[in-house]
């Protein structure tokens, strides 16, 4: 009897030894107590910034003398942006008619055993700490916490970008090498979702570029250019812009990401060209009426100047024809919609067509954009110049040389309008001059019955030297 009893506890003394081994040690590795901040899942947390966000407009729009936008994201609207993500799906969240329930205390639920108290960020002049939290419950009593920690040190590069390289990351009570961590995360993640870490971050994030060998996260303008040339071109040339004549400026401390935009020194002249009147083409109809008269004119012109045909197309007639086949490529509609103190606030960013104007010798065109706020007079205004002499080669193609371009007080260089031209046609600029080659020339014309052979301003009209289409 004493042998069994001997063997029964050793039995019982190798399970308990190896319950610590296989479940002990991994729960008191993986432990860790975290605590959400809960105090900062509050509309006040978006308030500070909204209110300073739409204070900041409202001064570009009735200060003329407004220069710039100041900016500061804190932690706690980072938070809250991250707390409202996560806990889109479950609206018990943090909601004092369901005080008492386990959606309640966590974002998110999993079978009523286990709650994520979220996901969110401490900020330090060098370093952002994020930190994910979940609980194993039984009812509402808690059994067990877990966490994970990454810590980001800010990086400053050489070419003026800010970046995040992972410096750290503990999972529970554990620090293993970054590598070791990275890989475990890519083994859990593939596990679960049957992509890999790599993928699964490419998919989540809107900009910028996560380098997995580096274990960083950059963005830079590239980055952002592509994002906002998703929402509309005209927004990533502005951005190019601001790259370029270093109007941005950024700082991280442990009261938040500081951001400034010298964006007064985009503000418009007052006397920048408008735009001209003119008649908008409408439909096929409209723009095939136009033809027909350009090619009686044509026609008339060819019998009284056999020789050399000629005709003049006013402001008006050339405005007409450039809006028409530009149509909504270039001109932006863009709201600008935020809550605040309860009452939705509404701004919107917005152009006009690219216009033309015609003086002596110089053909300009323009693009007018402008920022304004419901309910509230004025506007801030910007506005592209681009003044050119115009021209053709011998290829027939109109070439329209750039004697000088602004927006504002800043000038642009031909680099800078190369990469501007870039975003809409990257054949569109060389050697600095715009390009329009013969076969789109003659698609605007179409309807015309005229191929054109030479073209120049002269006396504020746009003269054109033709043959007949016969």
């Amino acid at each position: 009897m004493k042998k069994w009893i001997r063997i029964l506890i050793g039995v019982v003394v190798t399970l308990l030894v190896l319950s610590v081994i296989f479940v002990g040690v991994p729960l008191f590795l993986l432990h860790m107590n975290t605590q959400a901040p809960t105090e900062q899942y509050v509309p006040a947390s978006e308030t500070v910034f909204f209110g300073a966000l739409d204070q900041e407009l409202e001064d570009l729009i009735t200060d003329a003398e407004a220069d710039q936008v100041f900016l500061r994201i804190d932690e706690a609207f980072i938070n809250r942006l991250i707390q409202k993500a996560l806990s889109a799906d479950n609206p018990k969240f943090q909601n004092p008619d369901n005080e008492g329930e386990l959606a309640y205390d966590y974002m998110m639920v999993f079978g009523g055993l286990a709650g994520v108290k979220g996901v969110w960020t401490t900020l330090s002049d060098d370093q952002i700490k994020v930190t994910a939290g979940a609980d194993l419950v039984f009812g509402r009593s808690l059994i067990y916490q877990t966490g994970v920690e990454i810590i980001f040190d800010i990086v400053l590069s050489e070419n003026e970008e800010y970046y995040l390289k992972v410096a750290e990351i503990t999972i529970g009570r554990m620090k293993p090498s970054l590598r070791q961590a990275f890989r475990l995360t890519d083994f859990i993640i593939k596990n679960l979702t049957k992509k890999s870490l790599n993928v699964m971050i490419a998919e989540q994030l809107a900009f910028g570029a996560f380098d997995a060998d580096e274990l960083s996260f950059t963005v830079s303008e590239n980055e952002l250019s592509e994002y906002l040339y998703a929402m509309n071109p005209a927004f990533a040339g502005l951005l190019k812009v601001v790259y370029q004549e270093s109007l941005l400026t950024m700082d991280v401390s442990d009261e938040g990401f500081d951001v400034t935009i010298g964006i007064g020194a985009f503000r418009r002249f007052p006397d920048d060209e408008d735009e001209p009147a003119f008649e908008r083409w409408n439909t096929v109809v409209d723009k095939a009426l136009f033809m027909a008269d350009i090619a009686a004119q044509a026609a008339s012109n060819a019998l009284l100047h056999p020789l050399d045909p000629q005709l003049e197309l006013t402001e008006a007639d050339v405005n007409a024809i450039l809006d028409y086949t530009l149509g909504e490529k270039v001109q932006f509609r863009f709201p600008i919609e935020f809550s605040l103190d309860g009452e939705a606030v509404l701004y919107e960013f917005a152009s006009t067509n690219l216009y033309v104007t015609m003086k002596d010798n110089r053909l300009s065109a323009h693009l007018r954009m402008s920022l304004t706020k419901a309910g509230l007079a004025g506007a801030f205004e910007m506005q592209f110049n681009l003044e050119t002499t115009v021209g053709m080669n011998s290829q027939d193609d109109m070439v329209l040389t750039i004697v000088q371009s602004n927006i504002g007080e800043v000038l642009l260089d031909n680099e800078t309008l190369e990469n501007l031209f870039a975003l809409f046609d990257d054949t569109l600029f060389a050697d600095g001059a715009i390009v329009i080659p013969k076969e789109k020339l003659n698609e605007m014309f179409e309807g015309s019955g005229i191929i054109i052979h030479d073209s120049y301003v002269i006396g504020g009209k746009l003269r054109l030297h033709f043959g007949l289409d016969l």
